[in-house]
């Protein structure tokens, strides 16, 4: 079985603050690729080969620091709090995998509108942004994340400003934790 950590546990090496936008039960998360996953395929080999057959850019852009694939697991009865991605450089695309049955009570919104998960159909958005979560079921909701470059990116300009981002990234990272004296 995989392990799955808490959302913003900081066992993963990115994302240290996520865990301040959980309200309830819980957010787990299992890396596949990008900061936090495992150095080989035994955890999740028939997976971890669709993904690089069928989406080979979302696992160079997660392995190049720019996001990640992830299962991601919210328990029932939790609130994922409205925020925001840090770039637009990339889409999210949530694939159902474990949906609740009444979808009218676990949903993602989107700027203002609210969207329902659907066994096996991907939704796919712009987490840039502000989007929360809600699972008011008694239900697990299971969702294979995917980070996706931005259509409208040319693959000319993603690596230019992929190293900007990340730079701009660990910049701020870094004055979170060493504040001028």
């Amino acid at each position: 079985p995989l392990n799955f950590l808490n959302v913003g546990s900081g066992q993963r090496g990115s994302g240290h603050d996520d865990h301040t936008v959980v309200s309830g039960r819980s957010w787990k998360e299992y890396v596949l690729f990008g900061t936090g996953s495992k150095e080989n395929d035994n955890d999740a080999p028939f997976t971890k080969k669709l993904l690089r057959r069928y989406v080979p850019d979302a696992v160079s852009l997660a392995e190049q620091g720019g996001g990640e694939v992830i299962f991601s697991r919210l328990a029932p009865r939790t609130h994922i709090k409205a925020h925001c991605g840090p770039t637009n450089l990339r889409m999210t695309a949530h694939l159902g995998l474990v949906i609740p049955d009444s979808a009218s009570d676990c949903q993602i919104r989107v700027r203002d509108k609210w969207y329902s998960w659907s066994l096996g159909k991907f939704l796919l958005f712009d987490d840039s942004y502000e989007h929360e979560v809600r699972n008011d079921t008694d239900e697990t909701r299971v969702v294979l994340l995917i980070r996706l470059w931005h259509p409208e990116l040319l693959k000319a300009q993603r690596g230019f400003f992929l190293s900007e981002a990340v730079a701009r990234k660990e910049e701020e990272v870094f004055k979170r934790y060493h504040p001028p004296k």
